[in-house]
């Protein structure tokens, strides 16, 4: 199983950009931006005189728009969730199938969650404003999975039992499951189309 496209990137949360002036605003988003593919590439510890070297900016404005770690990992994270979101209303509007669409969409976040396992847990605990922040991800990851279930649920593809909250519970489930047993990428896609399989309504 392939993690999230090439084409797929983080937004920038639309919280960090309220108020900013548009140059502001450019800083933000490309320290955003840059911070993902730090971490990508040197993991949630990375130095982040590395993120701001490769953003083009000082220190100070990195710490003026982030005063920590943790609120940095926040913003990538959220912006990961709300590319996420996008993503949900792309497919739902591009596939003739609500089914493929919705197996695409669930492959694209468990995906997500393997390349970045480790990220929430270090913001949990670390970072006040963690609680408000997953609130509003979960909030926005079950609208997503709910426009792309309710198509197929009304074509009569998927049980009308299976919820977005479930859903969300059992690929968490299989990435966490996958992950502890150290099982591939290939496996963790298997584990999820087991779980499709269970969705689907009995004809």
């Amino acid at each position: 199983m392939g993690g999230p496209p090439t084409y797929w990137r983080p937004t920038m949360p639309a919280d960090h950009a309220k108020g900013l002036r548009s140059d502001a605003r450019r800083n933000v988003e490309r320290l955003v931006e840059m911070a993902t593919r730090v971490f990508e590439e040197q993991g949630p510890e990375a130095p982040l005189s590395e993120v701001a070297r490769a953003a083009g900016v000082g220190t100070a404005t990195l710490y003026r728009r982030f005063p920590t770690r943790e609120a940095l990992l926040a913003a990538v994270y959220a912006g990961h969730v709300q590319a996420l979101a996008v993503r949900a209303d792309e497919l739902a509007a591009s596939s003739e199938d609500p089914l493929t669409a919705l197996v695409g969409w669930l492959h694209e976040f468990a995906g997500l969650l393997i390349e970045h396992r480790g990220m929430k847990g270090l913001i949990t605990g670390r970072y006040d404003g963690d609680a408000e922040l997953f609130r509003s991800c979960r909030s926005s990851l079950s609208r997503a999975v709910d426009s792309l279930l309710r198509p197929a649920q009304e074509a009569g593809l998927i049980r009308p039992d299976v919820d977005a909250e479930r859903t969300l519970i059992l690929v968490n489930a299989v990435v966490l499951a996958a992950g502890q047993a150290g099982e591939d990428r290939d496996e963790t896609g298997h584990l999820i189309g087991l779980v499709i399989s269970g969705f689907r309504a009995q004809r």
